[in-house]
């Protein structure tokens, strides 16, 4: 539990924080007065200092942060949000979803930096794991060992070397691998023996490692290429998997919306799956999808969001002509109510689900 509650609020501090800082960079850059810039939610812990009219200070709640801009529904005050030219009140509220879209595509280019791309000069299977007391590893073999061959046969993809051991279970077989594979350094061919198991323990299987084709690290461009890909590609199913499923005439309940609940708990699964392999991979993973999510969410033309309030700046926009700040403050108000509402309905359910064994999260790669 205490990991679950840390790790989300790591994570999610994490991504509302970079969401602020983007509204609060345009909002400076626009000439509005951003009167305060909070690391944590109120109630207030310390002051930092102030600069050019905005203090920053840090919180109680250590959950992301705010920005607190002057008269946000009150254009009758000098350098005030509400007072900004549309243009710059627009750009404000698109800043937010833009820079958790930044964070998301750094973070899929980390990633695969990371977890490396396929390598196609290169054959076989790599080792990523090994089992205690599986043959492979009484045989010696290491991770980041390559097979490329086994009595004679060269097996160049994963799939030739799982029909190979799966046709020579309990039989003793020579295996190639290649060793110390570094850069441009070529490595050492070996030759290994080892017995794959005929009732190998459950998730182990016959030689007991953990095998993925050969990987190289991308260049920067090529990183920063899959990061946009990923994010173009998740800002597109967020919206064609619930359109197919409306399509489908399956209920809202079953379209995977999460509440802070659910969130949090996959949020757990994930660090501990992190923590079970030794690699920060899965977790960097899931912080950008979260982020993307939470980019794309801010966006819904839905009071109470930046997509509600910049709505408004369009049909001002059309209108020639701005509605009430009054009216457009008791729209959001009942919006952010109605959020609030569908909140708590999402964790009374999540909750439930929890208690009762019945929660399913969702995890990364």
């Amino acid at each position: 539990m205490a990991l679950t509650i840390v790790s989300f609020v790591l994570v999610m501090g994490i991504i509302v924080f970079f969401h602020e800082l983007g509204h609060f960079l345009v909002a400076k850059r626009s000439g509005i007065v951003v009167e305060e810039f909070g690391f944590g939610y109120p109630p207030r812990l310390l002051k930092l200092g102030e600069r050019d009219g905005t203090v920053y200070t840090i919180n109680a709640i250590p959950f992301g942060g705010f920005v607190r801009m002057r008269g946000e529904d009150d254009p009758t005050l000098a350098g005030s949000f509400a007072s900004a030219p549309r243009g710059r009140r627009a750009a404000t509220l698109l800043a937010g979803a833009f820079m958790n879209l930044v964070l998301a595509v750094v973070l899929f280019a980390t990633y695969v930096t990371a977890a490396g791309v396929p390598d196609a000069s290169r054959t076989g299977t790599v080792i990523r794991g090994l089992a205690p007391d599986s043959p492979a590893q009484q045989a010696g073999l290491q991770i980041g060992d390559r097979i490329i061959g086994a009595d004679g046969v060269e097996l160049a993809t994963l799939q030739s070397l799982q029909d190979h051991t799966k046709a020579h279970l309990g039989k003793p077989v020579v295996y190639e691998i290649v060793r110390g594979e570094s850069g441009r350094a070529p490595g050492k061919v070996l030759k290994v023996t080892m017995t794959p198991r005929t009732n190998p323990p459950a998730n182990q299987g016959a030689l007991g490692v953990q095998i993925g084709p050969p990987v190289r690290t991308p260049r920067i461009l090529e990183a920063l290429g899959f990061g946009v890909q990923q994010t173009g590609q998740i800002i597109w199913m967020t919206f064609a998997i619930p359109a197919m499923l409306l399509r489908e005439g399956r209920p809202i309940a079953d379209m995977g919306f999460m509440g802070p609940v659910g969130i949090a708990a996959t949020t757990g699964d994930v660090v501990r799956s992190a923590l079970a392999v030794d690699s920060i991979t899965p977790v960097i993973f899931f912080v950008a999808l979260l982020s993307v999510a939470v980019g794309v969410t801010n966006l819904l033309p839905i009071p109470g969001l930046d997509g509600g309030r910049l709505l408004f700046v369009i049909v001002e926009a059309i209108r020639r002509k701005r509605v009430e700040p009054a009216q457009e403050g008791m729209v959001h108000l009942v919006g952010l109510g109605l959020l609030l509402l569908l909140v708590s309905v999402l964790t009374v359910r999540e909750i439930s689900a929890l208690v009762s064994g019945t929660f399913s999260s969702f995890g990364a790669p």
